[in-house]
């Protein structure tokens, strides 16, 4: 029987035209902020600039924003 050794890594990737681009963690204790620099690492390295991922959060926040002031 073989059993699948556990790493305590986190892992993330996107598989894009081809190219699998991964984010690797040496813990599984992964922070929020280190989730969003991961996914902007990612998208980045896929095919957005910077400035466009950092619009597309100024947008998301100002959803969330308007979303939190009338709710």
């Amino acid at each position: 029987m073989n059993k699948k050794m556990k790493t305590n890594k986190t892992k993330l990737s996107l598989d894009y035209d081809g190219t699998i681009i991964s984010i690797e963690f040496d813990n599984i204790d992964v922070s929020l902020d280190q989730y969003f620099q991961a996914f902007k690492t990612l998208l980045v390295g896929a095919t957005y600039t910077e400035t466009q991922y950092e619009h597309w959060i100024i947008d998301e926040a100002e959803v969330i924003s308007e979303y939190l002031h009338n709710n």
